[in-house]
């Protein structure tokens, strides 16, 4: 499903990160890992919590931490029939922290299925919003054993999204910032091939091209988690996050469409354009002086471990739009 951007006006990103739209898939198939809208048909009752008090969790999911989660019902804008949340009502031990996952256990192909995306409807709400107890949500993606690999942040205080690696130097800022109340869609693309991972919300890239790992040779994806983080540590605001359609797919490398980015422009007014794919795969570059009649120029194959490729049109002009296909 696409929905326009919620109200809000990014500013310039502070990583450097590309002007064009992310990642996405090109419409080859994949295989899906796990994925659920919370429905009634699918074995969720609403009645219960996602994971309760003793650690039993309804069609596999389990927690980390103990505190309020659960389904709910009630008719809200882009959320249709069942949704889950974590929040609101804090736990009772001392526990500061409370992550709610799915266990799925994969050891990535990285020759035939190299590339795992998960998407997410989510959204952070907050009755009596109030910087000076407001909490933090987070998706963080865990391998089998509990290795943290990465955190896409939601911080309450400012409302600022930050990430941070497995390099255990703590969290770095997009320069990007969440409303409350809005609805966003997430992709986190990771390739396990080349160790790196790019997010995007509501197809507005916050990070690009960051390292999967700094620390493993080989990791593997052991489940993909909603965190709720008090803030400041130790106490629980009555904030909490929705979320709905959660789905975690492997795709073939060819299947991820390459991101493209103009770089500057060469003597004589010729275009140099950037291209990031996975090594390995050929992709096809093509102009348009209409965007109606595409025209092939080149065919090339990102290399390295950043998977960049780069080109120059030998034909000046004026006006002329580019764009890079995946070749199977």
């Amino acid at each position: 499903r696409l929905r326009p951007r919620p109200p809000w006006s990014p500013p310039a990103p502070a990583l450097g990160l590309p002007r064009l739209p992310p990642w996405g898939p090109s419409g080859r198939a994949g295989r899906v890992l796990f994925e659920t809208g919370f429905e009634r048909f699918e074995g969720y009752d609403p009645a219960l919590d996602l994971v309760d008090g003793l650690g039993r969790g309804q069609n596999g999911w389990m927690s980390v931490g103990r505190g309020g989660n659960g389904l709910l019902t009630n008719l809200l804008a882009d959320f249709t029939g069942q949704y889950a949340y974590i929040g609101y009502q804090g736990p009772t031990n001392r526990d500061t922290s409370v992550n709610l996952f799915r266990p799925v256990r994969l050891q990535p192909d990285t020759n035939a299925l190299p590339v795992v995306v998960f998407r997410v409807t989510f959204s952070v709400r907050d009755d009596t919003p109030s910087p000076a107890s407001a909490d933090d949500f987070r998706w963080s993606v865990y391998t089998p054993d509990d290795h943290r690999l990465l955190t896409l942040d939601f911080h309450g205080p400012d409302q600022s999204i930050n990430y941070a690696l497995d390099d255990g130097k703590g969290f770095v800022g997009t320069g990007f910032q969440f409303e409350y109340g809005a609805v966003y869609d997430l992709e986190l693309w990771m390739s396990f091939g080349r160790r790196r991972w790019s997010a995007s919300l509501n197809g507005a890239s916050v990070a690009y091209e960051l390292p999967l790992t700094t620390t493993l040779v080989r990791p593997a994806l052991g489940s993909v988690d909603a965190v709720w983080a008090a803030h400041p540590k130790g106490t629980w605001d009555d904030n909490y996050l929705l979320f709905d359609d959660y789905r975690i797919v492997a795709y073939p490398a060819n299947a991820v469409a390459p991101l493209m980015e103009f770089d500057r422009l060469a003597a004589q007014g010729r275009a140099v354009l950037k291209v990031w794919g996975e090594p390995g795969v050929r992709y096809r570059i093509q102009s348009s002086n209409d965007l109606s009649v595409w025209t092939d120029r080149e065919t090339m194959s990102p290399a390295g471990p950043d998977g960049l490729a780069v080109w120059t049109d030998p034909q000046p002009t004026a006006t002329r739009a580019y764009r890079a296909v995946a070749l199977p």
